[in-house]
């Protein structure tokens, strides 16, 4: 089960001749059972180990069988060939900057590898692991970490934020309705859909530790980390090839500017996306109603958001769109004018569109004919079912379709006067589709919510609104920050639960911006609901309320009244609610030159809005596991209420002094501590002696 390496008897070793003006220094100690890779003369510590006294890369022959429902994946494989055995034949330098590992397998002599590791500069390395039988499309490697190593990242993650001792898997998908939270799991899991701790959206072959190491996973295929051991972490991906970008610096601040520098950073938000986004359906009448009496009671409202701008429809689930991409006149008469009065009351107007067009309309007449829709693998147009009626999908490895969709968010959604809208549905790519390219679906799934938000992007642009649009989107994969101008967190279920309810939503912020996607928000309030007979979830003021604190303190404020619109406490539902509401936009508001300060820096340096304690005391091992508090910035630190009927929250406070936002009272530092925070006075502190401590004093009315 674990056979040790074998060595070839006289290994070549290749030294370099120059040692102080190397990059990049392998060192290999046979008889000790390590290969150590060094960047810099002057480095101590290695960037990445293997041990040679275990196979620390196995190659395999591996067939999949997939199940696919509504965008929820179950994954099973088998492998029908191995070679688990590498034999190293040479080790050393070819120039200053790189440096190899060469073998083949004992299992498989004629099966050689070649592992070429290439310094980039002092701090960055680049491993490409190549093999020269490509029928091996399984790839296992193993290198050393400690006990003490913590490993943070992986993307958008709901139910943990330090990984060590977990098997995250990266694979784009919904991220399940329940996840492990009962009894709503016990339901969805007969259905298919219920996923688990580490179905994401977003997830991406990333992480940073505390050490000051950074690692990226180039592939875009399905692949897997395994740290439930203390002193090895495993890596399994799904390919023909394996590439790793590893990089090293002072601080997981100067990590994460490395990586995003790669990847691409998300931009500045426009002025008006301060305000408070206010989620709304029902039509002309009742949507400039509810505006009217949130103004009144003193919310900032900035935007108001419509997603039926294309008309409502009753289905199964609830209360779902039309998804033909052209303004609905009954519900909304004159569009276009009715976008501009919304303007000039100061109010910017956002709609809703996917990746999917349902069987009526002119758009899918067009789209039909002209061959843009993603295929089955009998050639025809793939019909989805999904939640509530069967859809296509459009081909985004056609440039055709990709061009002609750019003009549909031209002329039926900016010149129709949007200015933003949600991005949906990026996810939903079947394992065994035919594309257009002619690319393998397996390999270009996790691509494909990339593709679509280049797609979004570039219609901005080529329209001349570059950074008075927003768009934002919930699925993505590595450079989606480069495109996205904003991601939302996806469909939360309406409870407090801590896989998929409220309490998700901070490991899912944290996570997130730990991965190079600084812009993220969750839905005020949640989205999923069930009204079944055996199972009744619907929103509580109690959780709204709840919700709303939490979102204050993000980067942006929208609600959504959810799949059961009726079923559902809404932020317009009686007076209380509405000055509650109003109260919590204010305080958001108030925020808005730090947030702006903030995006800014993400719009610059790549760094997080949302940030895991860990980032700014990554020497307190305290802030390692902690999962449901938060910092905005470096200044405010946030304790939010996620559990239901509590009025008081336990949480960590690092080095410094802290000020509470509402009572004044300071308390100081590297100490855990239980915090009062009835309902309206969440647990909020300010930074003592921060940069911005004068001025949120002011703008935040603490007390003297």
């Amino acid at each position: 089960k674990n056979p040790k390496i074998q060595k070839s008897k006289n290994p070549k070793i290749q030294k370099s001749k120059n040692l102080k003006s190397k990059i990049i220094h392998i060192e290999y100690k046979a008889e000790e059972g390590i290969i150590n890779i060094f960047l810099g003369h002057q480095s101590e510590q290695s960037i990445i180990s293997f041990s040679t006294k275990q196979p620390f890369l196995q190659l395999a022959k591996g067939k999949s069988k997939v199940r696919y429902r509504m965008a929820s994946f179950q994954f099973k494989d088998s492998y029908y060939k191995k070679c688990k055995t590498p034999i190293i034949e040479e080790v050393g330098k070819s120039s200053l900057n790189k440096a190899y590992i060469k073998g083949h397998f004992s299992e498989e002599k004629s099966t050689q590898f070649e592992i070429i590791f290439k310094a980039k500069d002092g701090q960055t390395l680049d491993i490409d692991i190549k093999w020269n039988k490509e029928q091996y499309n399984r790839a296992f490697l193993t290198y050393e970490t400690t006990e003490e190593e913590q490993f943070f990242g992986f993307g958008e993650q709901f139910s943990h934020v330090n990984m060590k001792g977990k098997k995250p898997f990266i694979f784009v998908e919904e991220q399940g309705i329940g996840r492990g939270d009962q009894p709503i799991s016990t339901v969805t899991k007969l259905a298919g859909v219920s996923g688990n701790e580490y179905t994401s959206y977003a997830p991406m072959p990333f992480y940073i530790t505390n050490y000051n190491k950074a690692c990226l996973i180039k592939n875009s295929t399905y692949l897997q980390f395994d740290l439930s051991k203390p002193d090895k972490v495993g890596l399994q991906v799904w390919d023909n090839s394996l590439k790793m970008r590893l990089w090293q610096a002072k601080s997981p601040f100067q990590l994460i500017e490395k990586y995003t520098k790669t990847l691409g950073r998300m931009p500045k938000l426009p002025d008006w996306a301060y305000g408070t986004w206010l989620g709304l359906q029902g039509g002309t009448e009742k949507v400039t109603k509810v505006i009217r009496e949130a103004k009144q009671a003193g919310n900032p409202i900035t935007a108001l958001w419509i997603q039926d701008w294309v008309g409502k429809r009753k289905t199964r689930f609830g209360s779902q769109l039309w998804w033909t991409w052209e303004a609905d006149e009954t519900s909304y008469p004159n569009f276009k004018a009715f976008c501009q009065q919304m303007n000039e009351q100061g109010v910017k107007v956002l709609g809703y569109v996917n990746t999917f067009i349902i069987e009526q309309g002119k758009v899918f007449e067009e789209a039909k004919e002209k061959g843009y829709l993603v295929k089955n693998l009998r050639g025809k147009n793939y019909l989805i079912e999904t939640a509530g009626f069967p859809a296509h999908l459009l081909d985004l490895s056609n440039p055709a379709a990709f061009e002609w969709f750019k003009n549909i968010l031209k002329t039926n959604l900016m010149d129709m006067g949007l200015s933003g809208w949600m991005a949906d549905f990026s996810e939903w790519l079947p394992w065994d589709a035919q594309l257009h390219s002619g690319e393998d679906a397996k390999r270009y799934h996790n691509q494909y919510p990339v593709e679509w938000a280049r797609l979004n992007r570039e219609a901005i642009q080529e329209a001349g609104k570059e950074g008075e649009i927003v768009f934002f989107v919930r699925a993505a994969y590595t450079y989606t920050s480069r495109y996205a101008t904003l991601l939302w967190q996806g469909d939360q279920m309406v409870n407090w639960g801590q896989h998929d309810g409220i309490a998700s939503t901070v490991p899912a912020l944290l996570s997130s911006g730990i991965s190079g996607t600084p812009l993220n928000h969750s839905d005020i309030g949640g989205y999923t609901s069930f009204n079944l007979p055996i199972l009744k979830v619907n929103r509580s003021q109690e959780l709204l309320f709840r919700w709303a604190e939490l979102n204050a303190f993000t980067p942006v404020f929208r609600t959504h009244e959810g799949i059961l619109p009726d079923k559902n406490h809404q932020v317009y539902s009686n007076e209380e609610t509405i000055a509650f509401f109003a109260k919590m936009g204010r305080l958001h508001y108030a925020l808005k030159e730090y947030l702006k300060f903030l995006v800014q820096e993400a719009s610059k340096k790549g760094y997080p809005i949302i940030r895991h304690l860990y980032l700014h005391y990554p020497k307190d091992a305290n802030t390692y596991h902690l999962e449901h508090q938060f910092l905005l910035g470096e200044d405010l630190l946030v304790l939010p209420v996620l559990e239901k009927g509590a009025t008081t929250v336990k949480g960590y406070f690092p080095k410094g002094k802290w000020r509470h936002l509402w009572t004044g009272n300071i308390i100081k530092g590297k100490q855990f501590a239980t915090i009062d925070a009835p309902i309206g006075q969440p647990a909020v502190f300010l930074k003592v002696k921060g940069k911005w401590y004068k001025h949120l004093k002011k703008k935040l009315s603490l007390s003297p």
